[in-house]
C-alpha cells in the first residue's frame, strides 16, 4: 500500500506526548502511542516516522502539535530539523478545541486529542510554522520575566502601604508614590515613625540614595520629622519595622532585576541588528518596547497582510449577531496579552501628547460618538497596521506617510 502523504497529530504535555498517524482519508495507521519528553522519546518518534516512510513510500509528513505552554518547543525544533519534507505546524489550541466540537467529539483524552489534531491536519492542511529567530525567543522570555518582576513589585508596594499604615500612617498618607528612591532608602534604615522621630536630622541626612549616593535633602528630612513626631502608629518597639524593611528589599531587588533584564534585551538585539529598531522612531514607543514588539512579531513576511497580523494579536473585532438581535462587538483577544498591553500604553501616551496620526484618528472617533475605550482599541489596531507597514517596507515612522496606515 502506498501513501504519498501522512498526517501526524501530537498532543503535547509536560512529560510525554501522545502521537496519532492518519492517512489523507482519515484512516488511522496503528494505535496511538506515547513518547517521553527526552532524547530517547524524540528518537523513537523520528524512527517511527522513518519506518512509515519506508513502508508506505511517503513523500510528505504533515505534523501538527498544539502550542501548549512552552512544552512544544523542544519537539518542534527537533522535528523541523529532520527533513524539508516534514511540514511541522504549531496549532493554536483554540482551533483544535472548536474543531473537536464540530466533530461532535464527546470523549476528551490525550490519545483522542492526538487523533483530532491528525484529523485537523488532514482536513485543513495548514501551512508549516515559520521558524522563529532564537534570539527573538530569548527576548520574549526576558520580557515575560520583566512582567513577572513588575507584578511582584506592585504587590510588594501594596503590602508596604498596608504595613506603613500600622507603623507610620502619617507618612503613608502624605506619600503619593512610595517607590521613590528617597523614601525607600529612608525606610530601609528607619522603617517606622518611631525610628524617624528618634533619629536626629543629621543622622537622617546620612542616608544615601540612588547609584550616585546622594544624601537625603534637608527639606525632605525636616518634613518627615514633623510628620512622624506625633504619630498615632500603634505598632512600636523592637521588630516593628522588620516587615517594612523586608518589603523595601523586595522592591529594590525587583527594580534592580528589571533594569538588568532591560539591559540584556538591548544587548541581545545588537546580536541580530546593529542599528536601532525601526519601531523606536514611533513617538511614545521606547527603545526597549520597540525591540520587544519586534521579537513578538518575528519575521513580518509570515503575515501576507496587515489584517492577518492584527488577527494574530487578537486586535480584530468580533461581532455577535443573530436574527433581529444586533449583538455586540468586542476584541477577540487571542495571541499575546503583553503585546496588547504595550500597544495600549503607547496609544494612551500618543493621545496625551497629541501625536499624529493616532490623536486625530482618536478624536474623530470620539467626536462621532464612539466610547473612549472603543476609540482607543481602534487606535491600537491602527498602530499595529502602521508597525506592519514599517517592518514590511523597512522604513522609519513618518506621521504624514502613515496618516492612512
Amino acid at each position: 500500500m502506498h501513501y504519498e502523504e501522512l498526517f501526524v497529530g501530537i498532543d503535547v504535555s509536560k512529560y510525554k506526548h501522545d502521537v496519532a498517524v492518519m492517512t489523507a482519508d482519515e484512516k488511522r495507521l496503528g494505535k496511538t502511542f506515547s513518547i517521553a519528553e527526552s532524547a530517547a522519546g524524540f528518537n523513537q518518534l523520528v524512527a517511527k516516522l522513518l519506518h512509515l516512510r519506508e513502508r508506505y513510500g511517503t513523500k510528505r509528513f504533515y505534523i501538527g502539535l498544539e502550542a501548549t505552554g512552552d512544552y512544544w518547543k523542544n519537539l518542534y525544533h527537533c522535528l523541523r530539523n529532520q527533513s524539508e519534507a516534514w511540514h511541522v505546524t504549531v496549532i493554536n489550541p483554540f482551533q483544535t478545541k472548536h474543531f473537536a466540537k464540530s466533530e461532535l467529539r464527546r470523549a476528551k483524552t490525550d490519545p483522542v486529542d492526538a487523533q483530532d489534531i491528525a484529523r485537523f491536519m488532514a482536513q485543513k492542511r495548514p501551512r508549516a510554522t515559520a521558524c522563529r529567530n532564537m534570539i527573538s525567543d530569548a527576548i520574549k522570555d526576558l520580557d515575560k520575566q520583566i512582567y513577572y518582576y513588575q507584578k511582584l513589585r506592585t504587590m510588594a508596594m501594596s503590602k508596604l502601604r498596608i504595613e506603613l499604615a500600622k507603623v507610620a500612617p502619617e507618612l503613608e498618607q502624605a506619600t503619593r508614590v512610595i517607590a521613590g528612591s528617597q523614601i525607600l532608602a529612608l525606610l530601609a534604615s528607619y522603617p517606622t515613625a518611631e525610628a524617624i522621630a528618634l533619629a536626629s536630622e543629621s543622622e537622617l541626612r546620612q542616608v544615601r540614595y540612588s547609584p550616585r549616593e546622594y544624601r537625603l535633602p534637608q527639606k525632605f528630612v525636616k518634613e518627615l520629622k514633623m510628620l512622624c513626631e506625633n504619630s498615632i502608629a500603634y505598632k512600636k518597639g523592637v521588630g516593628s519595622g522588620y516587615v517594612v524593611q523586608s518589603l523595601v528589599r523586595q522592591i529594590l531587588e525587583c527594580q534592580k532585576e528589571v533594569k538588568l533584564l532591560k539591559t540584556n534585551i538591548k544587548e541581545l538585539y545588537l546580536c541580530i541588528n546593529e542599528s536601532e529598531s525601526l519601531l523606536a522612531t514611533i513617538h511614545s514607543i521606547g527603545k526597549e518596547t520597540a525591540i520587544v514588539l519586534e521579537a513578538y512579531i518575528g519575521d513580518v513576511q509570515r503575515f501576507p497582510s496587515a489584517k492577518q497580523m492584527v488577527a494574530y494579536f487578537g486586535m480584530n473585532p468580533v461581532v455577535s449577531q443573530s436574527g433581529k438581535s444586533r449583538g455586540t462587538s468586542r476584541l477577540e483577544k487571542k495571541g499575546s496579552g503583553l503585546v496588547r498591553h504595550k500597544l495600549f500604553m503607547a496609544v494612551l501616551n500618543m493621545i496625551r501628547t497629541k501625536a499624529e496620526p493616532i490623536y486625530s484618528y482618536y478624536k474623530r472617533l470620539v467626536d462621532a460618538g464612539k466610547p473612549k475605550l472603543v476609540a482607543i482599541c481602534a487606535c491600537m489596531r491602527k498602530l499595529l497596521v502602521i508597525i506592519y507597514t514599517m517592518l514590511k517596507k523597512q522604513q522609519p515612522f513618518d506621521p504624514k506617510k502613515n496618516e492612512n496606515g
